[in-house]
């Protein structure tokens, strides 16, 4: 009799579930053949927790596309053509059931010491680009095996793979291929760049991206570290917006309801959440594709946290120190500026990012620019290059936050600390003045920054040279030729 009242009892389950518009969602996490007890798994909306038997079940929404799990910290991520495989697209059967198993690898290295290399905008325009995409994957490869061997290797690219979606069936392929030459697992976000233009709605802008990346939002575990991948670019039909949907929003705050307050958070997206203009309290000359407009609602979220923000988007670096526990890193772009110079916009060179993380912790971090080694952290001009301060020596100090010093010398005794301004720097100023009428868009220029520092020397016949020291004490020197 008890049989046949659950029989009739799942029957009528299931007809609710399909009346309802429901899937039902289930499988196991295994690791060697053996249940993976505790992995959060998700639709996107909810979280079912793996029990002792590594078994998870859920309902989810007709319109979910994945089911895919929080990757736990103590194993491998799981690589398929160079893109980490952490998701299985939801194809369910006609009584919208559907199952799926995922498999992990214990991993027997010590995770607590990592290396994350976040790269931003690549922005692929041209064959000859992906050379130079190339070239900084190959320099990764050998950070990580050789200064940084023994840590657990982390990429991030921040979005803007490819310069149009349009050719994005040509260069995400290719785009893929190369950034896997660093040899560890690169996570991708989704930027303006990569998303469908000639759709209506935001949900359908992300079918090329989805089908080369997977989910455009997703969490995964490292070191005591927990890493967030958020997805800000909103597609409106005629044009984007920088904001995170309410969907997001909830989907992150079961999320880290399951993160020990006080732990590291690292939360990647590609539309920064603040501005140099919001620095300065200009918050009406804020743009709404330029910046997260419901930032306070993700601030909120990561109070708890030690929360660093990794954006890129803007195409110049950029440091905000938004409180004691909440830190965003805008990042300048790989591409330069849009490929066309040796430069971004404000004068930073083409690069990446390196963060040092020990003990759930990022202990330090530095700009790495291509075919440099890490000391090279600014450039100097002598007197009369400047168009702001012709009268004084000006370093363009990149990666500078409100922590750092800048100090003039002059033949190797510091005179002045060198006082911060808002320019151009000279380098791509000239540049765009000499060769912009030549370059492959014609109207991209330079732009001003915030990262500039002068002051007027004592001697007119002084050896000049520049000394830049760090949030962590780090000392980096340049002498003026």
């Amino acid at each position: 009799m008890n049989k046949i009242i659950l029989s009739t009892v799942f029957v009528l389950a299931s007809q609710c579930l399909w009346a309802a518009g429901l899937i039902q969602l289930s499988g196991r996490v295994l690791s060697d053949g053996k249940p993976v007890e505790g992995v959060p798994v998700t639709d996107g909306t909810q979280f079912a927790i793996t029990d002792k038997n590594g078994k998870y079940e859920l309902q989810a929404p007709d319109d979910a596309r994945y089911v895919y799990i929080t990757i736990p910290d103590g194993y491998e991520v799981n690589v398929e053509n160079d893109v980490p495989v952490f998701f299985s697209e939801i194809k369910p059967d006609k009584k919208n059931r559907y199952s799926y198993d995922f498999n992990l690898r214990k991993s027997d290295r010590d995770m607590s010491r990592q290396t994350l290399f976040v790269m931003a905008d690549p922005q692929v325009y041209f064959d000859p680009n992906l050379d130079e995409v190339e070239k900084a994957a190959l320099e990764m490869k050998d950070l990580a095996g050789n200064k940084y061997a023994g840590t657990e290797a982390i990429g991030l690219c921040l979005g803007d793979i490819v310069g149009q979606i349009s050719q994005g069936e040509k260069y995400f392929p290719w785009m893929i291929r190369n950034i896997g030459k660093t040899g560890f697992p690169f996570f991708y976000i989704c930027g303006n760049h990569d998303i469908e233009n000639n759709v209506s709605t935001n949900e359908e802008a992300r079918k090329s991206f989805n089908s080369y990346f997977g989910p455009s939002y997703y969490s995964f575990d490292r070191g005591n570290v927990h890493y967030v991948v958020l997805d800000d670019t909103y597609w409106m039909g005629r044009y984007y917006a920088g904001y995170i949907e309410k969907k997001q929003l909830d989907w992150l705050r079961e999320d880290l309801s399951r993160v020990p307050q006080g732990s590291t958070v690292i939360v990647s997206m590609h539309i920064p959440c603040y501005s140099r203009e919001a620095r300065k309290k200009d918050w009406g000359k804020e743009s709404y594709h330029k910046v997260v407009s419901n930032r306070q609602a993700l601030f909120k979220l990561l109070k708890p946290y030690d929360a660093h923000i990794m954006s890129g988007h803007e195409h110049y670096n950029e440091n905000y120190i938004l409180a004691d526990n909440l830190y965003e890193h805008c990042h300048a772009p790989l591409s330069t500026l849009f490929w066309c110079a040796p430069w971004a916009m404000d004068g930073t060179p083409g690069g990446y990012a390196v963060y040092e993380i020990e003990n759930g912790k990022i202990k330090d971090w530095y700009y790495k620019s291509v075919g440099h080694d890490r000391d090279y952290q600014m450039n100097v001009y002598p007197v009369g290059v400047s168009r702001e301060h012709p009268e004084a020596v000006v370093a363009n100090v990149w990666n500078v936050d409100p922590t750092w010093k800048v100090e003039l010398l002059e033949d190797g005794v510091p005179t002045a600390v060198m006082e911060q301004f808002r320019g151009h720097d000279p380098n791509i100023w000239n540049d765009v003045a000499k060769n912009g009428k030549n370059y492959a868009f014609p109207y991209v220029g330079s732009d001003w920054t915030e990262h500039l520092f002068f002051a007027v020397p004592k001697k007119t016949d002084a050896a000049i040279s520049v000394r830049a020291t760090d949030h962590n004490g780090n000392v980096y020197t340049s002498e003026l030729k």
